[in-house]
């Protein structure tokens, strides 16, 4: 499972690298500061998981996903940040973010997350399949 990281700070960033060598079968193939290096690091690196900070350098994590699905991202996008839930839960949602985790209080739930997700991936198309494409 190749996983892109995005948040503006690289103390974080090396951090959460760390943690994810517990996760089987994941390799973090890329990293990004700001909305338009994480285009391009996904571009180039074809991610299976992007992991992205609401507040980047430059832009913000839902306009970068945003941008991501626009240009093909299929794959899953899970916010990894400190700001408040209940605030952005919503623009999530619009975003095509697929979870949420707490920087502080929620890490080893997103192991755990990934962790499943790297054993038993399960994809579920973005767009809905009609009756005469089946």
């Amino acid at each position: 499972m190749k996983i892109l990281l995005a948040d503006s700070s690289d103390l974080f960033r090396r951090l959460l690298r760390e943690r994810l060598r517990e996760v089987p079968n994941a390799t973090v193939v890329g990293q990004a500061a700001h909305e338009d290096q994480a285009v391009l690091a996904a571009a180039l690196c074809a991610p299976d998981v992007v992991l992205i900070d609401i507040e980047l350098e430059r832009g913000s994590g839902f306009s970068t996903v945003e941008r991501l699905r626009e240009a093909g991202f299929r794959g899953t996008a899970y916010v990894v940040t400190a700001a408040d839930e209940s605030e952005f839960g919503p623009m999530c949602v619009e975003a095509g973010i697929d979870g949420y985790y707490d920087k502080q209080h929620d890490l080893d739930r997103l192991v755990q997350a990934l962790s499943v997700l790297a054993l038993a991936p399960v994809t579920f198309p973005r767009q809905p399949i009609k009756a005469q494409q089946l």
